[in-house]
């Protein structure tokens, strides 16, 4: 009896975190949407069109509602029920059966930990510092803040931009594909309903298909030739060294 309702809540509770989760998912997925097709784009119109995308896509995920309710808010919520249901799961009995339960052990969850690591720096760099009001930043306007930002760290640190994104794009890519399997597989099978090919081979190469667009993307933004005024340049230089990504040679 004394196991009874600890085991009842925490299958309530997951139920819940689960909820949670898929429902937050939509949302996430809306933005990526928005959010990626601007480096895919420069495959046919280089920094200008996907200059031209992201300032539309702002209008979306950038105001005081959106930001908050459409794209952090779902962020945070996704991210903590996975990580609370995580930590609610029964635990083993050993020592060493309780740390290997705490690593990462499929392509969701470990896919999911190293986009959680690499958001907040990629989302400090693009969003957070370039607002700094003091000099040499000077708090960048979003006119200011197009895609000569994204080629200007392309171009200044390559290896360490270029390793910045590869992880984030795969990241978020594979979780993505591999978080839509888990949610088809909760949806209740009908007449009308189709699934789709599940198997990891399948899986591997929608992920393929989906990242290369937007690697391609932005190599085309790398080899593309940056003009700034030498004023901005320093602007661009302030904010990107704020971050200890950046703050050394």
């Amino acid at each position: 009896m004394a196991d009874a309702f600890p085991r009842s809540f925490r299958q309530r509770l997951l139920s819940l975190l689960s909820q949670s989760s898929h429902v937050s998912a939509p949302f996430i997925s809306t933005f990526l949407l928005i959010h990626l097709c601007a480096p895919v784009v420069a495959n046919v119109g280089g920094s200008s069109l996907s200059s031209q995308v992201m300032l539309l896509g702002r209008e979306y995920y950038q105001t005081n509602f959106g930001e908050q309710y459409l794209v952090l808010g779902p962020l945070a919520v996704h991210a903590l029920s996975g990580i609370v249901r995580h930590g609610s799961s029964p635990k083993p009995s050993t020592i060493f059966q309780r740390i290997c339960s705490a690593l990462p052990s499929t392509t969701l969850s470990s896919s999911a930990y190293t986009a959680l690591l690499i958001l907040p720096i990629h989302f400090g760099i693009h969003r957070i510092l370039p607002t700094t009001p003091n000099p040499p930043v000077l708090s960048l306007g979003p006119s200011e803040l197009d895609y000569s930002f994204v080629q200007y760290g392309l171009q200044r640190w390559p290896a360490r931009t270029w390793a910045m994104y590869l992880v984030l794009v795969v990241a978020v890519i594979t979780h993505a594909i591999e978080g839509s399997r888990v949610l088809m597989a909760t949806q209740k099978p009908s007449n009308n309903f189709v699934v789709p090919n599940n198997s990891k081979i399948y899986r591997r190469l929608l992920a393929v298909a989906l990242t290369l667009p937007i690697l391609s993307g932005l190599y085309v933004l790398y080899k593309e030739p940056l003009y700034l005024f030498s004023d901005m340049g320093r602007r661009f230089e302030g904010a990107y060294r704020l971050s200890w990504i950046y703050s050394s040679q």
